[in-house]
């Protein structure tokens, strides 16, 4: 069986469940009151809708990553065992985050269930480098490999998926835009993988990314403004575990990540730093986000979605063709720059809100 085939067959499988589930999911929500209400200020809904989505796109990337293992993949034990790892460490995600949709947690505790989350797959290594998975090396921009110490290895990788989780949480403040740019960045990884040198194929790497770039795709229908569902904090706290695990399953491909996501990690860095700048908690949420500026600004949410999507797409064909380390890393220099004084002078805008304008999106960390 063909490669690309194999690909394609597992993409539609993980879009075709996720997009018979969410009907589904949207008649439990109503029937059990497991809804949002526009109560808020910084969200954007006008009407009650269904947030548990997160569980589709779970149950879709669950049964294409079970087909791949009944077609001819051939994989080494180390990385069943990282899929498994990671399939169990993205229930913990949705199931603990879905209580927090449901009922309401801490910002502490949603943090430990993030950590917990993160744990499963990070503490196996300890048992030996066949096991587990953490960042104990990747590319020196200016040549050569940088190792890592175990220890910081583990804080490294525990930083590294909580800070993906998040980033993909605060970026889900309008309809499809965190859906949006998971795609491209599994697009990204997809592409990445899957056309490596022969000497050094991550087929099957691929194909978690083509899985969760498809369950993407059939959530999207669903979460276009005006959504009919939303993600929730489950969902899009799942996309970012499984994105910041697929990203350094098969090696660390940091920067390529780094550069697909960059606008919504510089948007996360910048209001961390512009509410404790301002006196005010990195961790309570506002209408602070770059998405929520543009809104203010009179933008649609469709532009600001396909906005985002754009420039996340160019960051990460820059990726693919930059061929020096070096260079990607000047790129993400130059490019944050760039980025937090445009923001800067964003955040100095004050536009009047009318009352009534805003409703939901979902409850933030």
């Amino acid at each position: 069986m063909e490669r690309a085939l194999i690909a394609l067959v597992t993409g539609i499988v993980s879009a075709g469940v996720t997009a018979l589930a969410v009907p589904r999911l949207i008649r439990v929500a109503e029937r059990y009151d497991a809804l949002s209400y526009p109560t808020e200020e910084r969200w954007v809904h006008q009407r009650p809708v269904a947030r548990i989505g997160g569980v589709a796109m779970f149950l879709g990337f669950t049964a294409g990553i079970a087909l791949t293992f009944s077609l001819p993949v051939e994989r080494f034990p180390v990385e069943v065992e990282r899929i498994a790892l990671l399939l169990a460490g993205a229930a913990i995600v949705v199931g603990t985050i879905l209580y927090d949709d449901l009922f309401g947690m801490s910002p502490f505790t949603k943090l430990g269930c993030q950590l917990l989350a993160a744990a499963v797959v990070i503490v196996p290594r300890l048992r030996g480098p066949e096991h587990g998975l953490v960042i104990e090396q990747f590319n020196n921009p200016f040549g050569g490999v940088v190792v890592l110490p175990i220890g910081l290895a583990i804080a490294f990788t525990f930083f590294w998926i909580a800070g993906m989780m998040n980033t993909l949480n605060w970026v889900d403040g309008l309809d499809g835009l965190a859906g949006v740019v998971t795609l491209v960045a599994s697009a990204v990884l997809f592409i990445h993988t899957f056309f490596r040198p022969a000497g050094n194929p991550q087929f099957t790497i691929s194909l978690l990314a083509v899985a969760l770039g498809a369950v993407v795709i059939g959530f999207l229908p669903y979460n276009w403004h005006p959504s009919r569902i939303i993600m929730g904090d489950c969902g899009a706290m799942f996309l970012g575990y499984t994105l910041a695990v697929v990203a350094i399953i098969g090696g660390a491909k940091i920067a390529t990540a780094l550069l697909a996501l960059w606008l919504p990690i510089l948007d996360v860095a910048w209001l961390i730093l512009y509410r404790i700048l301002n006196g005010r908690s990195p961790l309570v949420a506002d209408r602070g986000h770059l998405h929520h500026r543009l809104l203010d600004l009179g933008w649609s949410q469709q532009r600001i979605v396909l906005l985002f999507g754009a420039i996340s797409a160019g960051f990460g064909a820059a990726a693919l063709l930059i061929p020096a380390p070096v260079y990607k890393l000047v790129t993400l220099i130059v490019a944050g720059l760039v980025g937090l004084a445009l923001l800067a002078a964003l955040a100095r805008y004050r536009p009047e809100q009318p009352a009534g304008s805003v409703a939901e999106v979902s409850r933030r960390l």
